[in-house]
């Protein structure tokens, strides 16, 4: 739907902007997304229309905590402040409540579009160490302002606490979602593993710059308090479907080696948490196979979804039938490869 000109003129207007400094950008998913340049600096502005799903304190304690990051030397895209110096602006407008929010432009690009031929060593470290670092800041620098606290893990959405279809209860499939929740409720939570993660840290939520392997994270929208051992699996989840080959073990584990290289060199990881690693996976792949199963084309193969569903035949994707026999994501041994990414 397209944007009221008073409700863009109104955002411009709180980060000291006239309305034909905004250019249209893609990528927003049901906010209006802009870029801007003020100071000198690239910067991107998101208007997001009135939505039940979106809460103005949510959003304040979600860039606040960017904005943490930012200043510890995280390499996210920092939050813009308005010209009052808000980190969230509300428009009051006749069809509701709009907020707009700034941060600082991402250089590079897009690490989804990057080909497979592109990829390296030094960008998989780089990819483990950012999460090191933003897991070492969460660890010392948590927010105690009870305004800015997060929610947990299992009390918001994100890819690890999806909704569960209706359609799937008493299958085989929700006794194994039932059993890894089961799992990971015994598990202990202790500062050291367990704090701010990002929840969404895979390939389509940072920019890269593949000659210098430098990274810029951003969509921190899923954010949340959780084990930081989530953050690893979901990257591990991600780059095994995007992975052209199928050599897909021996990947995992090159892969998993030099993230954890990167990881190590800002945040310890105890042995114990590279172990529990098979469970956050199983917990992706059961929340997002649910999440994608019923709506998919089989004749689709080329997509994020095809490529994790798997091959199609006779009515069950190949996916249904790994996690029906309770077959592991990727069958490695995490705590050795832990070993070897030490130095």
């Amino acid at each position: 739907m397209a944007l009221d000109p008073a409700v863009l003129g109104l955002a411009a207007a709180r980060y000291g902007l006239a309305p034909q400094a905004l250019h249209p950008l893609h990528g927003g998913n049901f906010s209006h997304v802009y870029g801007f340049t003020r100071d000198g600096a690239a910067s991107v502005l998101r208007i997001t229309p009135p939505n039940a799903d979106v809460d103005a304190a949510d959003m304040r304690a979600i860039l606040a905590w960017v904005q943490v990051l930012d200043a510890h030397g995280a390499p996210v895209a920092g939050p813009v402040l308005s010209v009052a110096g808000r980190l969230v602006e509300t428009l009051d407008h006749a069809t509701g409540c709009y907020l707009v929010t700034a941060v600082k432009q991402a250089r590079g690009q897009l690490a989804e579009t990057l080909p497979y031929d592109r990829w390296s060593d030094a960008l998989f470290q780089a990819w483990g160490r950012a999460a090191g670092r933003m897991h070492a800041i969460a660890q010392a620098h948590a927010p105690t302002d009870p305004v800015l606290r997060l929610p947990e893990w299992d009390q918001t959405g994100n890819c690890f606490n999806e909704p569960f279809p209706a359609a799937l209860a008493g299958t085989p499939i929700a006794r194994h979602l039932a059993q890894v929740r089961a799992h990971l409720a015994t598990l202990p939570r202790d500062p050291s593993a367990y704090g701010v993660i990002h929840a969404d840290f895979h390939a389509a939520n940072f920019f890269v710059d593949p000659e210098t392997a430098t990274l810029t994270v951003f969509d921190f929208d899923d954010c949340a308090q959780g084990w930081y051992a989530m953050d690893i699996a979901m990257a591990l989840f991600d780059v095994l479907v995007v992975y052209p080959r199928p050599d897909r073990t021996a990947f995992a584990a090159h892969f998993l080696t030099h993230y954890l290289a990167g990881y190590l060199r800002e945040k310890p990881l105890d042995a114990f948490w590279a172990a529990e690693l098979p469970h956050f996976l199983k917990l992706l792949e059961i929340n997002i196979y649910g999440q994608v199963y019923h709506d998919h084309d089989p004749a689709d193969t080329t997509s994020w979804v095809g490529k994790f569903l798997g091959p199609y035949d006779g009515g069950t994707h190949d996916r249904q039938r790994r996690i029906e026999r309770g077959e592991p994501y990727v069958d490695l041994d995490f705590a050795r490869t832990l070993e070897t990414a030490r130095p």
